[in-house]
């Protein structure tokens, strides 16, 4: 039998586990540099911010450049208007920074601090393309509270640091190929985590993680990385790339390739509505449907930089997305295997997986509002974890947006349930 104080700190554990992932900071790539530089709105790349909508990726895969094929620029980005020495410099007329804060209040009847309102953040983000030639992206946490449990009721302020730093190269050497270096999200999947509109992360295919302490690994975590990237066809995307990450004397090795059917294509062009013919499915219908490979090893390296323990891994996965007017639909699933997932002497294999689906509507003008519901499945050695996810979100401007999330899991070891408000702007 549990002892009393043994049951009370692993209520609290679940509870911090539970409240971890809802508290962290939650990264951004709504950019309103962006919008600033082209004079345009927020609305132009978000459907609800910091959601991308399919120009807002566009833009994203041609690098922060805006898509040549695509609708007609805005009104300030044509050449007559630049200033022809910045212009030939390279150097950006407008300095390419931007801020955004986030402000959660979390409840839970199950933890020492039922209402936790501490938990806050701010976030500095640049980015700017250089003559169309290059281009970089640098997001870095100002401030971050973390959590506050019971057991640390003066919960620290997390470090500032890097989160993520990388450049592009376009078109190198005059070919289709671009090339990224730097500290980035690997290009795995079709979304990235900060693209979500609620706060709480998915389990496939970004957040996945596996084992404990030192060994956890997660498809979007920053790494050092050299990755290239193409458009075929400006339907097909391929990407590869090979990281480096901190402290692991060993190289990663992964891959992406996707496909869009129907809808704005991924150098922007919007599909073409011929208004002399009856209107069919495909003039407002858009899916993409993506795969990766991700091959890796972590261990515990000793002061000669030796890996005393070593796990190696892979993860596999496959995704689709479907657009029709305001219903937008998200699968995923993730495949894994660990040789030695708790870097332990003696460590067994583990084989485990993900499944995330995700419907939105959005309900637009005038009342701005998107209504969501997620169903997460994890499966790993403690057994099976499943999440449903209610949620509706309001932007009262484009740069801001309101969430109540109702998080309900049902753990291999507990029922959690958390109640979440998160309020965000940039600017």
């Amino acid at each position: 039998m549990f002892s009393k104080s043994r049951l009370a700190l692993a209520a609290l554990s679940l509870t911090a586990a539970a409240l971890l992932p809802l508290v962290a900071p939650s990264p951004s790539h709504a950019i309103p540099a962006y919008a600033r530089q082209h004079k345009t709105e927020c609305s132009t790349c978000h459907t609800i911010y910091p959601e991308l909508n399919e120009f807002g990726e566009a833009y994203l895969r041609n690098s922060y450049v805006w898509p040549s094929g695509a609708h007609a620029a805005p009104a300030g980005k044509g050449e007559a208007q630049r200033t022809e020495g910045l212009w030939l410099s390279g150097i950006p007329e407008m300095l390419p920074v931007s801020f955004t804060a986030t402000i959660d209040a979390a409840y839970n009847s199950r933890a020492v601090d039922e209402l936790d309102l501490s938990s806050r953040s701010i976030r500095l983000q640049a980015s700017s393309a250089f003559r169309d030639v290059a281009a970089f992206y640098l997001t870095y946490n100002l401030y971050a509270q973390d959590l506050q449990t019971g057991a640390h009721n003066n919960p620290n302020n997390a470090s500032p640091d890097i989160n993520e730093l990388f450049a592009i190269w376009r078109h190198a050497l005059k070919t289709p190929v671009n090339v990224r270096i730097g500290r980035m999200e690997p290009k795995l999947s079709l979304w990235k985590k900060s693209n979500r509109v609620i706060t709480v992360p998915s389990f496939a295919s970004t957040t996945y993680t596996q084992g404990q302490g030192g060994s956890q690994w997660s498809v979007d975590t920053p790494q050092d990385a050299l990755e290239v990237n193409s458009l075929i066809g400006d339907r097909v995307l391929v990407s590869a790339g090979v990281a480096n990450r901190k402290g692991q004397n060993s190289k990663d090795y992964y891959g992406h390739i996707s496909g869009r059917f129907g809808g704005t294509d991924f150098s922007g062009h919007e599909p073409e509505v011929d208004l002399e013919k009856e209107a069919t499915v495909w003039d407002y219908l858009g899916i993409t449907v993506g795969a990766f490979g991700y091959s890796g090893h972590n261990g515990v390296i000793d002061a000669f930089g030796v890996a005393q323990e070593r796990n190696n891994f892979y993860r596999a996965g496959a995704e689709i997305d479907l657009l029709y007017k305001r219903l937008h639909l998200k699968g995923s699933g993730v495949l894994g295997r660990d040789t030695n997932p708790d870097l332990s002497a003696g460590g067994s294999a583990l084989h485990s997986h993900a499944v995330t689906v995700e419907g939105e509507y959005m309900f637009g003008a005038p009342v701005d509002v998107v209504a969501l519901m997620r169903y997460d499945y994890f499966y790993n050695l403690q057994g099976a974890t499943r999440r449903y996810i209610p949620a509706v979100a309001y932007t009262p401007l484009q740069n801001t947006k309101l969430s109540l999330e109702y998080i309900y899991e049902d753990g291999a070891q507990a029922i959690n349930r958390t109640t979440l408000a998160s309020l965000a702007f940039s600017f």
